[in-house]
Formats: structure tokens, C-alpha cells, sequence
């Protein structure tokens, strides 16, 4: 498969799953802002929240594999779903960053949350590297695009 074949295999994947995608994601922001300014329920918006973003993060683990499954390359196979799971990763930064702000966690769990903070970046670009060195024709996420123009 050449490049621009595996960007539309996967934009036509992404299209038609973007509904659940939308639905996953939406409540995040809203969950995240009622969360952190509740004083009494924010168990609530933190359990919701984090049920959605657990929806999002099967939605991109999923995708992923997906994605993975168009190279014939295995490092580049791996690579792409390691750069998913740093993706969800970011969802589990969040949730994990609320709760230890609400529940005031000790000094060395925010240690923790910084160090994975500054960790996802990095891993991120060394595997989208990885990915373009294992198989030049397997394109990165960035070069991924729906109708809207959504990542």
C-alpha cells in the first residue's frame, strides 16, 4: 500500500466511527471544569469523567491496532501502537492529575504526575520517529485528516 492509500483506508475508519469518537470526548472538557470548581459531588464529575475518557481510550487503542495492521512492517507496527497508547496516556494524566488535586495528595505524587508530564512528549515524537524509520510509507497521526479537518 503506498502512503496516501493508507491515509484514506484510515480516514474512511476514523469517518466512520467519528460519532462515537464525538460522543466519547465531548463530556471531557465540561466533566473536567464542573469536577474541579464542585466543593461537594465532585466525585460525581470525576467518575463521569473518568468513564468517558476510559470510552475514549478504548476508542484510540482500537484505532490504533487499526492503523498498526496497515504496515507489513513489524517495528513499525509496534511503533504505531505505542504511539496510541502514549495518546491515551494523556487521558490517564488528566483523570489521575483531578483526583490527586482533589484529594490532595502528598508532594511526591505530584512529582509523579510532572514526571509523566514531561515523559508523554518525548515518547510521543521518538515513536512517530520510530514509526517513519521502520516504514517510510506508513504515515504519522499528524498526517491523518477527517471532512472537518480533525485529528
Amino acid at each position: 500500500m503506498t502512503k496516501q492509500q493508507r491515509i484514506d483506508e484510515m480516514n474512511r475508519y476514523r469517518e466512520q466511527k467519528k460519532r462515537r469518537r464525538d460522543v466519547m470526548f465531548a463530556p471531557v472538557p465540561g466533566l473536567l471544569f464542573v469536577t474541579l470548581l464542585a466543593d461537594h459531588i465532585w466525585w460525581v464529575g470525576l467518575g463521569l469523567m473518568g468513564l468517558f475518557a476510559s470510552g475514549s481510550v478504548v476508542y484510540l487503542l482500537k484505532e490504533g491496532e487499526m492503523f498498526a495492521r496497515l504496515s507489513d512492517a513489524n517495528g513499525a507496527q509496534v511503533a504505531t501502537r505505542n504511539v496510541y497508547r502514549i495518546l491515551s496516556g494523556w487521558y490517564v494524566f488528566i483523570v489521575g492529575s483531578v483526583t490527586c488535586y482533589k484529594l490532595m495528595a502528598p508532594w511526591w505524587t505530584w512529582i509523579l504526575v510532572l514526571e509523566m508530564a514531561l515523559l508523554l512528549p518525548l515518547l510521543y515524537k521518538r515513536f512517530n520517529e520510530t514509526v517513519q524509520s521502520a516504514d517510510a510509507a506508513q504515515p504519522v497521526r499528524s498526517e491523518l485528516a477527517t471532512a472537518s479537518g480533525l485529528l
